[in-house]
């Protein structure tokens, strides 16, 4: 039997992440380049996708790797006519794609019986029309091209349960749509060996969480963590590009839970 590691490698894919100008998804590409991947950053602002190139980049120089070819690609992911179009342009520039996190999102809170539709309209169009339409490129690509390819979708543990103290059940609903959506599509694309999973984090420290009223929740969350703390954001670095790997070539139709235990309880 070979050695474990390589299976781990990611040399000469070309994989797409959505919403990586920062946080997770930055932090999902960087593991990417870091293991050999060349790929786009797909974002709202062009700006901000180039600024998080240059940063990983930047990393990669400083930790002695080779640098990767990344390009940024501006794009509303819950419009169908932009997914369309942002995706041409990948194609034309890369050829083929390897691997696609679905990562773009929106996060929102009300009481259910305060919340407006129009951010309820707005938080499902972002989190679960653009998670599908994003997908569903990606499979159609991949079935034409006979890629054995691997998506996978950004859920969340707030698909699984109803997080407290916050009342946002608009971006819970689109969480557990997500894990469902990624479960249907597992099923429906294994027999062409495409796999597609889904990544379920539980809290991550980000700058959007350190204010004094985030601080001040994050107290609560962590009572309710066995492992007594918020997520760093490259703590989930390991387990994507498990997921995008050959490492993980039976798996296909799982979510994959990483909270630090707080769905356990």
């Amino acid at each position: 039997m070979p050695p474990t590691l390589p299976c781990f490698s990611l040399e000469g894919k070309n994989c797409i992440v959505t919403g990586a100008s920062q946080g997770l998804g930055k932090e999902i590409l960087t593991a990417f380049a870091r293991s050999g991947a060349h790929g786009a950053v797909v974002d709202l602002s062009i700006d901000s996708a180039k600024q998080s190139l240059s940063e990983i980049n930047t990393e990669l120089k400083e930790s002695g790797l080779p640098p990767a070819n990344l390009k940024g690609y501006e794009c509303d992911t819950s419009s169908e006519e932009g997914v369309k179009g942002t995706w041409q342009q990948i194609l034309k520039d890369f050829q083929r794609i390897d691997v696609v996190v679905t990562n773009a999102g929106i996060i929102g809170e009300s009481p259910a019986e305060e919340y407006p539709f129009e951010d309820w309209r707005r938080l499902l169009e972002v989190n679960v029309n653009g998670t599908f339409l994003f997908a569903r490129e990606a499979g159609k690509h991949m079935l034409e091209k006979e890629i054995k390819g691997t998506i996978i979708m950004v859920s969340s543990m707030s698909g699984l349960v109803v997080n407290r103290p916050q009342k946002q059940s608009a971006y819970n609903v689109s969480k557990a749509a997500t894990t469902h959506m990624m479960k249907s599509f597992a099923t429906e694309w294994a027999p062409h060996g495409i796999r597609v999973n889904s990544l379920s984090p539980g809290y991550i420290q980000t700058p959007k969480n350190e204010g004094e009223e985030m601080k001040k929740r994050s107290k609560e969350w962590i009572q309710h963590i066995p492992l007594g703390r918020v997520a760093k954001p490259d703590e989930f670095r390991g387990t994507v590009v498990w997921m995008a790997s050959d490492a993980s070539s039976y798996m296909t139709g799982a979510d994959i839970v990483v909270d630090g235990g707080y769905t356990a309880w």
